[in-house]
């Protein structure tokens, strides 16, 4: 990433949002997330993806959005996020990845280039979890890259390993 302006902006979103998007959570059927999704506004739904926006937002460029996948009919996955500006942040927990992180996050990825429109997705998870590696390589093969050190976001995500996927948006007379 060489925008620093879009660095800037992100640095200043990350401080606030490490508790706003604690990661993904698996849900079964009649089983309530950790909160009311009910008061939140509707943005999206198809066959197996739901996005709300909450309804308070953190501030006037930011908003929380949470993710739904419907994995079966007894089993979804939710993710909790943050959107700034045009950048989307996702947050992992640590431990072992939930069933269903793979097909939800793509779901995330997709939404986040073809309707939200963002131009950058971050993902960050703790610098000293035992997979770390693994993760790092997973999202590498996604098409992640490591947020160099010498940035300024870097260096305020201390503990946290930040890693970015950029989007092309492509402009085009079909859309």
């Amino acid at each position: 990433v060489n925008n620093t302006a879009v660095l800037v902006d992100s640095a200043c979103v990350l401080r606030s949002v490490r508790q706003q998007a604690p990661g993904p959570q698996m849900n079964t059927a009649g089983q309530s997330t950790s909160r009311d999704l009910t008061q939140d506004g509707l943005l999206y739904k198809d066959g197996k993806l739901t996005v709300k926006q909450q309804v308070t937002s953190l501030d006037s460029e930011s908003s929380i959005l949470h993710f739904q996948y419907q994995l079966s009919e007894q089993l979804s996955w939710s993710m909790q996020t943050v959107l700034s500006g045009r950048s989307l942040f996702v947050g992992l927990p640590n431990g072992e990845l939930l069933k269903g992180t793979k097909e939800g996050l793509t779901a995330v990825l997709e939404f986040a280039e073809e309707k939200l429109k963002t131009n950058h997705v971050f993902v960050w998870f703790m610098k000293n979890r035992p997979d770390k590696l693994l993760l790092t390589r997973t999202f590498c093969y996604l098409g992640f890259e490591l947020v160099k050190q010498d940035h300024l976001i870097a260096s305020i995500a201390g503990d946290l390993r930040l890693m970015v996927y950029t989007i092309q948006q492509t402009h085009s007379s079909e859309e």
